[in-house]
Formats: C-alpha cells, structure tokens, sequence
C-alpha cells in the first residue's frame, strides 16, 4: 500500500516515520484512504498503538502521513525466528487486544491485523501500527470547516472488493459482507493460533484456496499441533476463530479478561515453544524412561542402577519443590506495563505522573506487590504520607512469605521500602547488592544513584548515574540525573555536555516529554545560577513543550519555576500571575501536591512586593495559611513543615521574631527527625536570622556553627556561602569588623565558584562596607563598584544596588561629603520604595536625615529621623531602633535641642552596650557628654566620656592594632576624637 521512509522533523526535532502511498492509477481512492488513516488514528491515544502526528499532501498532490517512527522487530520477524515463547506471544496478543479495544471503543476497526503490523520494540513495548485499511463504524457528517470531510465520506472501498491480508482476512471479509469489531478478533485469533503453534490457522496455494479454508474449514485445535499450549489457551484461540460473529468474542475487553486468566495460571513448564514443522513431536523424556532406558542396555551394572535411582530422586525432589513451593506473583502485562511506565517516570522525577501510572497498575492488578511498594514511593515523593504507608501495609500483605520472590524482586522491596520509610543506608545497601547481582542493567544504577543522592551522597551518586550511561550509552534518564548533579556540583561544562546528550536522545525517540523535562532542568539550573535571560527562555520553551503535550505536572512546575525568575527579576505582576495560574491549574486538575507548592511560591511573591505595601504581608500570609490549611488537612507533613517556614520568613520580615520562631521550630524539629538535610540547614538559617533579629547574637552564631557543620558534612556548598554570609552578619552587627570581613570574604568566594551573582554582589558590598569603616576607604569604593558593575550587567541585580547606594552615602557621610550623602541615600530610598516600610527603608531614612542635617536641611531631616525612629520601633529590630535612636540623637545636637539629645543618646547607648556594639557605644557617650556639657551638668558629661577609653582600648584588642589604627584615621573619627580633646581635653 505505501512506502516508508525514516526522518527528521526539523521543527520539533524528532526522528518520525512519513508514510508515501504506492503510485496507482487511482491517486484519488489512495488520497481518500490515507486522509481516513489520518483522522482514524489521530483520535487514538493508547502505548499500543503507533501515532499519528500529522499528514499533508506533496506539491504534486501525493498525500503523506508523519507517523511515531517505532524502531524494533515485526512479529512476523520474531516468529519467522522463532524467537517467542507461548507465554510472551499471549502477551503480545493481549497488548494487540488492548489496543483494538482502543480502537473499537472510537468506533475504529483496523481491518488489517496481520504479524508485519505489529512491531516490537527495543524495550518490549507492542505497537499496532498501519490503520491504513481501518473504517469509521460511525461515521461523522461532513462539516463545511473540514475541506477533507466531503472526501472521506464520499469515496468509499469499492464495492466488492476483498480488503485485507488472506491469512488473517474474517470470513466476512472474505465474503465482501459487512465488518464490525469482531472482524479483527478473528484475526486476532488468527495470530494467536500462529504465535502458539508456529503455523498459520489457514492455508493454501492461492488467495481463493486460503479464502475457501476461512470460510469453511476449522482449523485443529492448536494443543494437537504443540503440546505445550494447555487447553484453556485451544478455547480462547477457537472461540475468536468461531465462524459466525456472534459465536466470536464480542469485544476486544472480552478476549483480553480471558487471555490474562489462562496465561495467569499457564505452569513454567509450558514455557517454551519453537517454530514448529507439520510432523514435530512434542512429546518429554521423563526419568521414569531415562531409567528404563538404562535398564534396557545390554552391560546392566550396580553403578547404573545407582546412577538411574539418583536421576529418579533428583527429579523427585525437583518436581516436589515445583509442586509445593510458594508460587511467586506473575503479574499481567498490562500491569507490567504500566509499572515500567511509572517507575521510569519515578527516576525522571515524574512523580505525579508515576503515581497515575502506577495506579493503573495495581488497579489492573491487586496483587502486583512491587508496583504497591512503587507506588508509595511516588507517594511519599508527593508528600502523600498515609497513601504511603497505606500502600507498604499492602506490600506486606501481599510478601509476608519473602521465599516466594525472586532474589531482585526482594531487594527491590527492600530498598523501596526504606527509601519509603527514608531509610537511605538500608536503601543504598539493597541497591548495592542489585548492582552486584545484575551488573549491566543501567536502571539499577540509576536507582542506587537516587538513594545515594536522598542520603545526600552526590558524588557517589553522580559515579552510578555515570555507570548507568557507560553501559547504555543511549539512556536519556541517566543522563539527564547526571547533568543535574553535575549542575548541583558546579561542574558546569560536564552538566551541558550529559544534558546535550539526553537532549539528543530524547529527540531521536520523538520524546516531546523528555525534551520538555530536560528544558525544565536547564531552566532551573540557570536560576540557580543568577543566570536570569537563559533560565526564562529555557523555562518558556519547557512551558511550551509541556503544554504540547497535555503534561500538567510539569506544566504547573514550569510556572512556578517561572513565577520565581520575574519574581527575582522585579517583576512581581507577572511573577504573582504565573504563580496564580499555577495554582488554578493544580487545583482544577486534583493536583493537591502542586496546589499546596503554588500556593507557598504565590505567598513568596506577594511576600517580596513586602517593601513597597503592608498590605502584600497580608496577601503572603493568606497563601501560606491556605497551603498550611491543605497541608494539614491531606496530612502532607512536609508540605506543612515548608508553610510553617514560609510563615516564619514572613515574620522575620516583618521583624517579629517571636512570632518567626513559633512557626518555625515545629518545622525544623520535622525536617531534623525526618531526616530532610537540605530543609534542616534552611531552616537553621532562618532559626540564626530570627535570634540575630532578636540581638541573641550567641544563640544566631550557635545556630549559624550548626549549619555549618552539616553543610560541610554534606558538601553543600551553597549553604555554606548561606552560613558564612549568616556568621559575617551576625559578627558585623557585633562591631567585630575584621572577624566579619573575613567571613563575608570566604562567602564570596564561593558565590564566584558557584557563579551566583545575588550572592556575590551582596557579599561584595558588605566587605566594601566593612572596609571603609575600618578606614579603607579606597578598598571599599573598588568592591562597591565591582558588586555595581555586576548588578548593573545582570537581569534582576537593580534590587541589590539599594545597599550599595547606602553603603556610598555612609562613606560620603563619613568623610563630611554631605552633598554625596544625601544623593546616595535619596538613591536608595527611591530604589527600596518610599512608602516601604522595611528594614532598608528604615536605615535609608535613617541615613539621609543625617546627611540632610549636616548639608543645612536640618527640620527636614530632623522630621525624618522620627519618622525612621517610629518605623524601626515598629519593627522591633533592637540594632534597628539603637542606630536611628543615635541619628536622631545627632540631629538634635545640631539644632541645639541638648536635652532630648542626651537623652536619645542615653537610650541609644544602653541598647549598644547590650548588643556588645563598643564601636557605636563610644560614640553615643561622646553625643551624650558633649551633650550634656551644652545643658550645663559638667559632672554628668566628665562621667559620660570618661567610658571611651576603655571602648577604644577594647576595640584595638579586638580588631588588631593595625586595623584599630587605620580605623582611627577616619575623617568622621578624628574629628569627633579632635572635638573631646578641645572639650574634655581626653585624646584615648
């Protein structure tokens, strides 16, 4: 009927099969039929049946079908071979029944079911292909938008002619009579009859001859011809080839219930089969005859008697233990078949899709104990932790005897199980001893690697995903694992070459899916990475690719993986919309997992737009109470777990960090007793934020110590930078300059490594502050301009120059540059939003009601610093309120209001003395005693700065001489330290 040729789809970059017709003189029937095919199987979905993905016509009006290019052997290649046993070719059957069921059930009937239309592939699947003779049952009427519609209704077969292959033709076909389903189901049993007895069920030298034999003769029961088909197997066979349609199967459904029961209860011993000739015999020597026969030679001996009563005990024994053992599950292949489906969707990180999958399984097959144990892990993936221990109960329903398994299938239990119950050593082990066992299944590799890699063991478990691609060099999951690791270790230009090569793969096989996975991971890679422009246009296209092929999960998480890029990038509309429709998504589609995430990622974005409107804390506390509320009410205790931390973070930014800690304690104690690595080190860093807010600055280190330690443990070097960044803060609220710079500068080191700009730019601007308080001032301006120029060249880095604008105003304010100051601090401000009431709005007013004052605008920054001093109380931050406490101090001192100076000053100085803030607390007795000196009580003032030389005495021993000496030569310092000398004539 047609030629075919193998292609390359250069749009979506797939390998497809185009199918041409035969060169006729009746081009028009040959159109009519191929545009039927088309709309036939383009309405089918089904892993049994080959696709259809397009179809077109040539400039010279030749149609073509673009089909799923499906590589493997025909059927009648493997019988032809010899190369099926009787219980794989029931399989086969039952996958062709299956997929005509399909079929039928769209009103679709195949008409040609013959071995050359059924091809296997190289991993077993069963694909029907070529519906090319099929015909609509129920055909639809023409519509005038269809230009093709009138065409297909219009040219019919011709009348009379015999349509088919005359092996497999239904009697029927073979009269021109009309044809339904049960017309394949004949030949359907035409083909199991070949697949089991190695010979056609009908015969002869002519199509007429077969023709005659079809509709007349029954064929003889397939058991007279090979011995080892049971009888079960000769009803099913002959009731499909029952003359009469009626007498027949009535539905592909039908057949199917009947071949898994037979095959189900089919003994190991009828197994095997071969290709058989019309006179083979299939008859077994039994040990009874081999000891007969050994009796029967001439030289009869005591040794051959022994020899012959060993060979009777032997097979005694062995028949005893066939017959007694415990028989092991075999499952049937549909179930089969959806358990391979979902466990590979399990090591892709599909984990939504393998639990749909693995659904099918176990409700085609209760009794499937490792497709139960699969399918707890997908659920304890998804968070689903009663579905989980719901489906392990099952297992150990189903293998409480562990002799019936196979040695695999056991230690596949096993390592399921403990994963399950994140019992990763236990998992590793079993995993281990399945690599020892089967050394060249790159699978097995691939899921030791998933177990080293919940054990947090990355570089053993980038060695077996590695193992998994050296011994099949053409499996896209190992590479795709192996990039991401290699991403995760920073090892970038390995992560591009195993993603390129999983890409390749993926595009060979025509895997729109894989392809779509893949971008995702690129995606979500260069998000890490800072690299915003690449990871937005790898995500729209993994977006694009999912949405191509129905995949909602991914979907859902390629949104929210978006929603984050704009999120970091600024632009919180679009990111607040994506995450929206995310969870829309989810929601609609029963997707509560993925519900519950959206929601968390909405309230993160609506938690960002925080500085600009109090009213966007509400919004982020509303998501993450609904995500908690889901949590809570589907029992999904990780899910929970990150709501409470969402919660926290939201207080932390709201500077209540008594309320931060309530939230967040429940969730580290579950990430810590769960054994959830990554969460544990994030939430001991919000834990030191919390404490660091609360100026517990020892218990913020201890918890910082902490993490650190684990994260070393672990080789997590992102949340190594996280913790030195956390100690360098902690220290530098401290006044431990020199202590913090070096801290901030082993952060940034690897922030450069791991190629994270945010962090980076941030760590560069806190050395660059630290500097010049110690006096550096050249230094400083060369870090605030890298981490300016890094910033500025980066897609999302504009928010990261608030600090460093401030950080230029505080130099220029330090060296009397007022002017300077107060256009760096109006830059920030403008930049962190006017009306914001956060922490960085607060020191950038803070600061530029200073530089006003000393630049002559003393009432407008007088009025300022109240206004920064009422929003720090707000924010209940103790370093917060002490720092603009003192800037307000000064600016009373200078428009001469001496009394509420010395007090400001007073307040100020206490909050530093408790803080351990010596450097901040010499200067606020300074304030006071000049203070009180201008209000008369001399006495007080002596007392007040007779504290400064044992502060800066203090500060040397704790910064270093030389460091102590270069910060005495500050322009702000010498002339504060000039004024005490002319005023209490002290200069320590």
């Amino acid at each position: 009927m047609g030629t075919v040729y193998v292609a390359e789809d250069l749009h979506l970059g797939r390998r497809v099969a185009i199918k041409f017709p035969t060169v006729t003189s009746d081009k028009h029937q040959f159109r009519a039929r191929f545009l039927r095919e088309a709309r036939a199987v383009s309405s089918l979905s089904h892993p049994h049946i080959g696709a259809i993905f397009d179809y077109g016509e040539t400039s010279d009006g030749n149609p073509f079908l673009v089909m799923e290019l499906v590589e493997g052997t025909s059927l009648s290649d493997l019988m032809h071979r010899g190369q099926i046993t009787i219980t794989r070719g029931v399989e086969i059957i039952e996958a062709i029944a299956a997929a005509l069921g399909e079929a039928h059930a769209h009103g679709i009937v195949h008409r040609d079911v013959k071995p050359s239309n059924v091809m296997v592939n190289e991993r077993g699947v069963v694909k029907v292909l070529d519906f090319g003779l099929a015909k609509q049952i129920n055909e639809e009427p023409a519509r005038s938008a269809d230009p093709d519609a009138r065409t297909l209704l219009a040219t019919r077969t011709r009348s009379g002619a015999v349509v088919g292959t005359p092996l497999y033709l239904s009697p029927e076909q073979a009269t021109s009579a009309p044809v339904d389903a049960r017309s394949d189901l004949f030949a359907l049993g035409a083909l199991l009859y070949e697949c089991i007895t190695g010979r056609p069920a009908f015969a002869g030298a002519s199509v007429l001859e077969i023709a005659a034999q079809v509709i007349h003769v029954t064929p003889p029961l397939p058991s007279t011809i090979n011995g080892r088909v049971p009888e079960e197997l000769d009803a099913v066979t002959m009731k499909a080839l029952a003359k009469k349609p009626a007498e027949r199967y009535q539905s592909a459904d039908e057949m199917l219930e009947d071949l898994r029961r037979v095959r189900l209860s089919m003994t190991e011993d009828t197994l095997i089969t071969q290709r058989l000739a019309p006179s083979s015999q299939t008859a077994h020597s039994s040990a009874l005859t081999t000891l007969s026969n050994l009796l029967q030679q001439p030289r009869f001996s005591i040794a051959r008697m022994l020899a012959g009563l060993a060979i009777i005990m032997l097979t005694l024994g062995a028949a005893w233990w066939v017959w007694f053992r415990p028989v092991m599950h075999k499952p049937s292949p549909e179930a089969a078949r959806w358990f391979t489906t979902g466990t590979n969707a399990l090591r892709d990180g599909a984990y939504f899709q393998a639990s749909k999958a693995l659904e099918q399984a176990v409700q085609i097959d209760d009794n499937y104990a490792l497709a139960h144990a699969r399918l707890a892990e997908a659920w304890m993936e998804l968070d689903y932790t009663d579905k989980a221990k719901n489906e392990l109960l099952r297992v150990n329903a189903l293998t409480g005897n562990r002799s019936s398994l196979a040695k695999a299938d056991a230690l596949y239990l096993d390592g399921i199980t403990a994963t399950v119950t994140r019992n990763f050593p236990l998992a590793i082990k079993s995993y281990e001893e399945l690599v020892r066992q089967t050394p060249n299944k790159p699978e097995v590799y691939v899921d030791l690697g998933r177990a080293y890699e919940n054990d947090e063991q990355s570089k053993k478990a980038l060695e077996s995903y590695v193992k998994a691609t050296e011994i099949d060099d053409q499996y896209a999951t190992a590479y795709l694992r192996t990039g991401i690791l290699y991403g995760r270790q920073q090892q970038l230009s390995n992560a591009k070459a195993a993603f390129d090569k999983a890409e390749a793969i993926y595009q060979a096989l025509g895997s729109m899916e894989g392809r779509a996975e893949l971008l995702f991971q690129r995606g979500a890679l260069s998000v890490k990475l800072g690299h915003t422009a690449e990871a937005r246009e790898q995500l729209k296209q993994a977006l694009e690719l999912a949405g191509m092929t129905t995949n909602l999960p991914l979907q859902i998480k390629t949104m929210l993986q978006l929603s984050y890029v704009f999120h970091n990038a600024g632009e919180t509309d679009q990111a607040q919309k994506l995450a929206a429709d995310a969870v829309s998504l989810a929601q609609a589609n029963g997707m509560e997992n993925l519900s519950m995430r959206g929601l968390v990622d909405l309230g993160n974005v609506y938690l960002a737009r925080g500085d600009r409107s109090r009213g966007d804390y509400d919004e982020a506390e509303k998501y993450f109470n609904k995500a908690l509320e889901l949590a809570r009410r589907y029992k999904a205790r990780r899910n929970e777990a990150r709501s409470l931390f969402s919660l926290a973070s939201l207080r932390i930014q709201q500077n209540n960090a008594d309320e931060a800690l309530r939230y967040l304690e429940p969730a580290l104690d579950f990430y810590q007793q769960s054994g959830f690595r990554k969460e544990t080190l994030q939430a001991l860093l919000l834990l030191g934020r919390a404490k660091r807010q609360k100026g517990d600055y020892e218990a913020a280190l201890q918890a910082f110590q902490q993490q650190l330690q684990l994260a070393e443990e672990t080789d997590d070097k992102l949340q190594q930078a996280l913790t030195l960044e956390g100690i360098a803060n902690v220290l530098d609220r401290q006044e431990r300059y020199t202590e913090a710079l070096n801290y901030f500068q082993q952060s940034n080191a690897i922030y450069k490594s791991l190629g994270m700009m945010r962090g980076t730019v941030i760590t560069l601007a806190n050395q660059g502050n630290l500097l010049w308080q110690l006096g550096h001032y050249d230094e400083a301006r060369a870090k605030l301009d890298e981490a300016a120029a890094i910033a500025n060249q980066s897609d999302g880095g504009k928010p990261l120059l608030i600090d460093i604008y401030q950080h230029t105003a505080r130099i220029a304010l330090s060296e009397r540059r007022y002017g300077e100051a107060v256009k760096g601090a109006t830059q920030a401000l403008i930049q962190v939003g006017v009306k914001s009431s956060s922490s960085a709005a607060t020191q950038a007013k803070s600061l530029l009601c200073q530089s006003q004052v000393f630049s002559g605008a003393r009432a407008e920054g007088k009025l300022l610093c109240r206004e920064a001093l009422e929003m720090a109380g707000r924010l209940g931050d103790p370093a917060l309120v002490s720092s603009a406490q003192l800037a307000l101090a000064q600016t009373e001192f200078e428009l001469g209001e001496f009394s509420e100076a010395l007090t400001a000053a007073l307040t100020a100085q206490e909050t530093f003395a408790r803080l351990g803030q010596q450097e901040s607390e010499w200067r606020a007795w300074a304030l006071a005693g000049r203070a009180a000196r201008k209000s008369g009580d001399e006495a007080k003032a002596r007392e007040y700065v007779a504290h400064i030389p044992e502060l800066l005495s203090s500060l040397q021993r704790k910064w270093g001489a030389e460091s102590y000496n270069s910060y005495l030569t500050r322009p702000d310092v010498q002339l504060l330290r000039r004024l005490l000398q002319d005023e209490f004539a002290i200069s320590s």
